[in-house]
């Protein structure tokens, strides 16, 4: 099963929260008892979003908090994932894995998984915050053809 970890899972729901108070800082502890998480686990978060994007700025004094550095609808869903999981490579044969294939030699694909995470990269660009946020619309690439999908012929 291809599956989100739970803290990816919990940095959309605050991005989401910022992102319904655009321009308005919050802090830890609102967003905390806004998405019902715990106090550490938000903080750890926001931290995480804070060093390893550019999605979110920590604001330091008595009006600090965390506010969204862009509109929702120009942040992407894998630049969420990204920024909490990395590179998105759905096995060691991707050319962007950090891993490398132990049956590279014998394995008749040949990168042949390029495609199909290429795809998918594709479709979680084109997918943002601001649809999340917006469910009853339909997604950008909602209607995926069978044949994108068949890269091994």
């Amino acid at each position: 099963m291809f599956k989100l970890n739970k803290m990816t899972d919990y940095a959309v729901v605050c991005l989401g929260i910022l992102a319904r108070n655009p321009g308005y800082s919050m802090s830890a502890t609102e967003l905390s008892k806004a998405t019902g998480f715990t106090l550490y686990t938000v903080q750890k978060l926001l931290k995480i979003l804070v060093v390893k994007s550019n999605l979110i700025t920590a604001q330091r004094g008595a009006y600090g908090g965390y506010v969204l550095n862009k509109n929702s609808s120009q942040i992407s869903v894998i630049e969420i994932i990204e920024a909490l999981d990395g590179p998105i490579s759905l096995t060691a044969c991707v050319d962007s894995s950090e891993s490398t294939c132990e049956a590279s030699n014998i394995c008749f694909l040949g990168g042949k998984w390029n495609k199909v995470n290429e795809i998918i990269r594709k479709s979680l660009k084109d997918i943002s915050l601001y649809d999340l946020l917006n469910y009853g619309n339909t997604f950008p690439n909602e209607n995926i053809k069978e044949t994108e999908l068949s890269v091994i012929s």
